[in-house]
């Protein structure tokens, strides 16, 4: 029996799967969706190994629910991006653990995220996302090394997540050191267009380019890609500063609110080109903070 209830309303089972013939097929299982209540569509959602074994959303929603009881903390909510058979099979759950950082005259609120998945492509993995509450702006990590250490024995336990809290909590602070320190790093326009150049993933030949013969030589999807960062990096540098917290926002506001709603991957932007253009406009406010 359960000790808290299920924060979602379907699990996954695993069945055999049978061949034309009716036939078991070795070595292999079904893992697929059912509804609690028997109302779901029991999707499959991914064929695998025997000795795959995913974590279910109700054990998955008692170890969340464990830990946050004891550290004392709040669970802030729960999300499941599959969306019953589009994007990726992963749920998560975010943890409130430390106060906001003002910052730039608004609140920078993160979380603690812990997520699983289904299909063999995420297993269990602990990260930080943050929102910026002025904005909405969403950004996000997975803290690898953390990841890691809870992983490394194959069986999670909430002691060892638990004992390992303060990892995540010096995480934090020292990302949050880091964000405050890009509001002391000034930008100029050739800074903006490095980073237009590196989002929009522009190669060294195309970055060699004058204005003109961008126009001519790179295609329109890019070009317009190009703008649609600009406009959200100078928006954000017109209200925040010619500074790297400005030119940071420009890109978490692009990918939060201006990239293609089917590119959403989880909270933060955890996952794929969303989470690839926020860890490039990081590493470049980095670059510019060690300079």
């Amino acid at each position: 029996m359960e000790k808290f209830k299920n924060a979602f309303d379907w699990d996954i089972e695993k069945r055999q799967i049978l061949d034309m013939h009716g036939n078991p097929i070795k070595g292999y299982n079904e893992i697929y969706r059912k509804g609690n209540d028997g109302d779901d569509n029991n999707e499959t959602i991914a064929v695998m190994k025997k000795s795959y074994n995913p974590i279910t959303t109700a054990n998955f929603t008692n170890i969340v629910e464990e830990i946050a009881s004891r550290i004392g903390a709040q669970v802030a909510g729960y999300t499941d991006w599959s969306v019953k058979g589009r994007g990726r099979q992963v749920i998560t759950a975010q943890i409130l653990l430390t106060d906001a950082l003002a910052i730039a005259g608004s609140k920078v609120q993160g979380y603690l995220t812990i997520g699983t998945g289904f299909d063999g492509n995420r297993s269990f993995y602990v990260g930080h996302t943050s929102e910026y509450l002025r904005c909405s702006n969403q950004w996000g990590s997975i803290i690898t090394d953390l990841t890691a250490r809870l992983t490394k024995n194959v069986l999670l336990k909430v002691d060892d997540i638990v004992e390992n809290i303060q990892l995540y909590t010096e995480y934090e602070a020292e990302l949050y050191k880091h964000f405050e320190q890009f509001q002391k790093v000034k930008i100029d326009e050739s800074i903006i267009q490095e980073c237009i150049a590196r989002i929009a993933g522009l190669t060294d030949e195309e970055k060699a380019l004058s204005l003109k013969e961008r126009q001519e030589e790179i295609s329109s999807q890019k070009l317009n890609k190009m703008d649609e960062i600009a406009a959200s990096i100078r928006t954000e540098v017109a209200e925040l500063g010619h500074n790297a917290w400005g030119m940071f926002n420009g890109v978490t506001h692009y990918t939060t609110h201006v990239m293609s709603s089917r590119t959403q991957e989880s909270f933060g932007n955890l996952f794929g080109t969303k989470a690839v253009a926020n860890q490039k406009v990081y590493d470049l406010g980095m670059e510019l903070l060690k300079a």
